[in-house]
């Protein structure tokens, strides 16, 4: 039996890993995009420009929602002076872009102007904000501009009032997230242990069944706090966004943050989901009473324990005295257990369960929402669940299951090996599920070692990763140390008669090792409440901004950077090449016309052109096309669905491939904006 369990283990431990790694293949794993920060604008945060532009365009990591607003001003006289023309509108074709008109850009002034911007992220409903600054000729200030180009000041994250700022009302969204961590872990351990571990465990649910009152109470609270707790992280994020724009507690903005966004349709399907979950309780408690009136005074006394006619429990003869195997009867009873049918209504609580931890996976971290990212969403909601499956089963085993069961040694002895025979292969798989995706989890959050120890989500990510470990180490411990150490201290217990000393001695070691596991469960419960505590910062300060990898300041002083439906041309080698991008306008059909031509000016008409075409600023999906030799001209033309989609700086990588000639990579760079 032992070894079957090992080769269960080691062969699910193989296809965790297999499936890891063939997923992160097939996936790699996404940026993590909660809250919506700004990654680029248009024009460049300290940038210097020669005229106002018509609109200001801010790009930002993530989708947002019509709650975002952004307020354009033009520093007058040491005063801030609004030229927005209009309030800022997402765009028709990409959630993740803001834009804002300016009235008259051509009777705007040279001089500073000043974007204040405040976004609400449409995954998540958190509340963020920044500044961005640009010239347009020269700065009132006296200064030629910020040397510093691009978006990594545009965002107040660490100062003054910045987003991290862990002010009263960020403290109060780090407890209630925490709260409602707990409650649902919780939830998810018990619901494990009681419906399918004891359920199974015919000792332990027997004796159970009279010692601990059903477990409707526990299960009440528990969906109670998560009901309760998502009413006030909803009303905590509402008064964010209250707070980002300096006014007083809106109703009308809540009841936007619930219909705009999508964080508000799975929150209201999360509502729904705990009161389906709490009406169902409210049934079976109803069911129950009322099977208990039609059976009062016919409850049947607890079974006892059997016992040999040496007087010793029959329970501890389940096993070879000297090798420990298990008898006979002891296989015929795990058989027997086995094959004991689930409590009624089991799958239904695993499938609302599962819905419930989808609706959090999905408003995740690593989850996008706008592009839901299979892999991240399958792995964030495993990492849920075996999260809930061993700190909570931890939690349910220290504090509710283990000191119901009776103080005496002889009757408490069998119904614990046998429910700790069966919580070891659910924790083993609770664990690799949840280092795996907790890997895969931590890759798609931080993109370099250094921010482990220079964000504040690296940090804490670092301390959470470390408890884990320690709570592993212990687990392991128990698991394959204490676990057998108890199991033949239970063993040798009655082959001594009660009267010799020997016997007390075992006694007390026995009882000794039953303290040393009630104390490592409890410790390891209490771990796992901190580790939900990192969860809860890690949710507040959201993981590290990825820039785009953009030179600023070289594609803005290079004289072929960028062109708005115009012809563009360089030399690469020995050729030279003549693109245009017609008409170069957005949501139209697109042609990439190249010329390309030796030194002598006679145009090749034998190459093989590879394009592929991105948006510099953020990832809009890279398209491919082909051109096969034959033609004077080579064209490429692209679906408005596939390229040129948002307003932007655009890059066309070519690779030109010419029989008995090396291939040739360059790239061009084409502005396009709004028709």
């Amino acid at each position: 039996m032992q070894q079957r369990r090992l080769l269960i283990f080691v062969s699910a431990l193989i296809l965790s890993i297999l499936m890891f790694f063939c997923t992160s293949a097939l996936y790699p794993p996404p940026v993590a995009s909660a809250h919506a920060f700004v990654i680029g604008s248009n024009p460049v945060d300290g940038a210097t420009i020669n005229a106002a532009p018509n609109v200001v365009r801010i790009y930002f990591n993530a989708p947002v929602s019509t709650l975002s607003t952004v307020h354009v001003y033009a520093i007058e006289n040491g005063q801030l002076v609004d030229v927005s023309a209009a309030p800022a509108s997402i765009s028709p074709t990409d959630a993740r872009e803001l834009d804002t008109p300016l009235k008259s850009p051509g009777s705007l002034p040279q001089g500073s102007y000043e974007i204040k911007w405040m976004a609400v992220a449409s995954n998540d409903g958190h509340t963020t904000y920044g500044v961005i600054g640009f010239d347009v000729g020269y700065s009132s200030m006296g200064l030629p501009g910020t040397t510093t180009l691009g978006p990594t000041t545009s965002n107040n994250l660490d100062g003054a009032g910045g987003i991290r700022t862990l002010n009263f009302l960020g403290v109060l969204s780090i407890i209630w997230d925490w709260l409602i961590l707990g409650a649902l872990t919780l939830w998810v351990g018990m619901l494990v242990i009681e419906k399918i571990i004891v359920a199974r465990t015919e000792r332990v649910s027997d004796l159970l069944r009279f010692t601990l009152r059903p477990g409707h109470s526990l299960h009440w609270l528990c969906l109670s706090a998560l009901l309760c707790g998502e009413v006030v992280a909803l009303v905590l994020r509402n008064s964010r966004l209250s707070q980002a724009l300096d006014s007083g507690f809106n109703l009308s903005n809540l009841l936007r943050l619930v219909s705009d966004t999508t964080y508000g349709h799975i929150w209201l399907a999360r509502i729904v989901l705990l009161l389906i979950g709490l009406g169902f309780l409210y049934w079976l408690k109803q069911t129950a009473d009322s099977k208990d009136e039609d059976e009062a005074g016919n409850v049947p006394a607890p079974r006892p324990l059997q016992r040999s006619s040496s007087g010793r429990q029959s329970g501890t003869q389940e096993f070879h005295p000297t090798t420990g195997s298990l008898t006979r009867e002891r296989v015929e009873m795990e058989e027997k257990a086995a094959s004991r049918p689930l409590p009624p209504y089991t799958f239904l609580w695993l499938i609302l369960t599962g819905l419930l931890l989808l609706t959090y996976a999905l408003t995740g971290n690593a989850s996008q929402v706008f592009r839901p990212h299979i892999s991240a969403i399958i792995f964030d909601w495993l990492y849920l669940t075996a999260q809930g499956i061993w700190f909570g089963g931890l939690a349910y085993l220290g504090y509710m299951l283990l000191p119901r069961l009776p103080g005496d040694l002889d009757r408490q002895s069998a119904p614990l090996i046998e429910l700790l025979q069966r919580i070891l292969p659910v924790f083993l798989a609770a664990m690799c599920i949840l280092l795996i995706s907790g890997f895969f989890l931590a890759e798609a959050s931080i993109t370099s070692i250094d921010r482990l120890l220079n964000d504040p989500y690296g940090r804490t990510l670092l301390v959470q990763s470390a408890v884990t470990v320690l709570i592993l180490l212990l687990s392991l411990y128990t698991l394959f140390v204490l676990r057998p150490r108890i199991t033949r201290q239970v063993l040798l217990l009655p082959v001594v008669e009660p009267e010799l000393p020997a016997r007390r001695m075992r006694q007390s070691a026995l009882e000794q090792s039953w303290r040393t596991l009630k104390g490592l469960v409890n410790t390891q419960a209490i771990m796992g409440a901190g580790v939900l505590l990192c969860a809860a910062f890690m949710t507040f300060y959201a993981p590290p901004i990825v820039f785009p990898n953009i030179n600023y300041a070289a594609s803005s002083s290079s004289p072929s950077a960028s062109s708005t439906g115009s012809t563009q041309s360089k030399q690469v080698g020995d050729l030279h090449l003549t693109l245009n991008v017609l008409p170069g306008k957005l949501n139209r059909e697109n042609s990439v016309v190249l010329l390309i031509t030796d030194s002598n000016g006679n145009p090749i008409t034998d190459a093989k052109v590879s394009l592929s075409t991105n948006m510099v600023i953020m990832n809009m999906g890279t398209a491919h096309k082909t051109i096969e030799s034959g033609n004077p001209l080579y064209v490429a033309t692209f679906d408005k669905r596939q390229a040129f989609s948002m307003a932007g700086q655009w890059s066309i990588d070519l690779t030109i491939q010419r029989p008995g000639h090396d291939s040739v990579q360059t790239r061009f760079l084409v502005m396009l904006q709004s028709a």
